[in-house]
C-alpha cells in the first residue's frame, strides 16, 4: 500500500510479481509480463466495467472480484477481508494524514 499526497495526478495502480513474470494494471489497461519470453500482453480494459461498478461505487470492483475469486480458486478462503482490516487499514490511512499535516511520527 503506497499513499502520495505530492503528486499532479495519481490513480489506483496494482503490480503484482511472480517467479514468471508481472502483472501491471492501472485501472485501463492490464500488462501481463513474461519474463522468460521477455513478452508482454497489454488488454485493454477501458470500456469494459459498467459504470456502476467503477471505482469504490463498485468496491473497486468487488475488490478486483475478491482477488479474482482467490486466484482462481486455490481459495484461501475468497479473501473476503472484514470489519477489523477495514477498519485497521482506514485508520493507518488516517494516521499519514495527520503525521502529513502535523510533519511528525504518529504511533499506532
Amino acid at each position: 500500500f503506497t499513499m502520495t499526497a505530492f503528486t499532479k495526478a495519481r490513480q489506483r495502480e496494482t503490480r503484482i510479481f511472480g517467479t514468471r513474470g508481472e502483472i501491471y494494471g492501472n485501472g485501463t489497461k492490464i500488462q501481463i509480463h513474461q519474463f522468460l519470453s521477455g513478452k508482454t500482453e497489454i488488454i485493454d480494459t477501458s470500456e469494459d466495467v459498467p459504470a456502476s461498478l467503477a471505482d469504490h461505487g463498485g468496491g473497486d470492483y468487488a475488490l478486483i472480484d475478491s482477488f479474482v475469486s482467490a486466484v482462481a480458486q486455490n481459495n484461501p478462503s475468497l479473501i473476503l477481508s472484514g470489519p477489523e482490516e477495514t477498519l485497521e487499514t482506514h485508520l493507518m490511512t488516517f494516521a499519514a494524514e495527520r503525521s502529513r499535516k502535523e510533519e511528525k511520527t504518529i504511533s499506532l
